[in-house]
């Protein structure tokens, strides 16, 4: 008698009507507890706008989705990228494997979609540090609203740092979803530097300009990412107030020059 072959459940092709999506996220989730048949991973990289298999629809299945992300988080602060396997996060998240692939296609796709929401996070930030009006403050209290909400959210998300830095790649490299969301996070908040620096001095030149934002995102980049490899507080202090210093240091002929000096007049 042939043996029976394992079916696994297939990707979403086309979307169906609501009513047909309530129903299977009904029968689905439920089912989440047992030890399902297991899925063979997806080899690809998943799509950075969807990094899931089954997009949850009901509460249960977003609580669900929510447990496993925190609980990839957990595995990779404290053990490392390369330790976030499938049975890793299922056995932090003390469900089962089965539970993770209902939703996510395979490992690499738990950690691009960990990546998305660090993405989302970031973005909200740089929206809300940079002001509509950069005049009103100093050039002092302006860098510490960006450079501030930038740090906080390196302390509370010690996996963000080991996400982001999977694959030290190019720039144009699409191997990796964490990769690609890094460079355009980054290429993002330059723009929002570059726009931020015009309005601050309307009179510097437009290349002067982009190359400046590009040098203040590497350095407060780099050395907040040097900050959280850290795990002493004085030195974690001490790096945020050098970062400070910094970028003062530099921005500060570039964004508030001096006056030009009248000429004297001949005798």
């Amino acid at each position: 008698m042939p043996a029976k072959r394992r079916s696994t459940p297939p990707l979403a092709a086309s979307t169906p009507s609501s009513a047909a999506e309530s129903t299977a996220d009904s029968l689905a989730e439920p089912a989440i507890e047992a030890d399902l048949p297991e899925p063979e991973p997806t080899p690809a990289q998943p799509p950075l706008d969807d990094a899931f298999r089954r997009r949850p629809r009901q509460s249960r299945g977003q609580k669900r989705v929510e447990l496993l992300l925190e609980a990839a988080a957990t595995v990779i602060a404290r053990d490392g990228i390369e330790a976030a396997t499938a049975e890793a996060i299922a056995a932090e998240a003390r469900t089962a494997k089965g539970s993770l692939y209902q939703f996510f296609p395979n490992r690499d796709a738990v950690l691009a979609a960990l990546a998305l929401r660090y993405a989302d996070e970031l973005r909200a930030i740089h929206e809300r540090a940079l002001p509509l009006d950069p005049l009103e403050l100093p050039l002092d209290r302006l860098i510490d609203r960006v450079v501030r909400p930038l740090a906080d959210f390196h302390d509370r998300t010690p996996a963000f740092r080991r996400v982001f830095s999977i694959h030290d790649a190019p720039t144009d490299d699409t191997g990796s979803a964490p990769a690609r969301l890094r460079s355009q996070l980054f290429e993002s908040f330059v723009d929002r530097l570059d726009v931020l620096f015009a309005t601050r001095n309307p009179r510097l030149p437009a290349r002067d300009r982009r190359r400046a934002a590009l040098i203040t995102a590497t350095i407060g980049q780099a050395i907040l990412a040097q900050r959280g490899r850290s795990t002493i507080a004085v030195d974690r202090k001490a790096m945020l107030d050098d970062l400070r210093r910094a970028l003062l240091a530099y921005l500060q002929p570039l964004l508030e020059p001096e006056p030009p000096k009248p000429a004297r007049r001949k005798k």
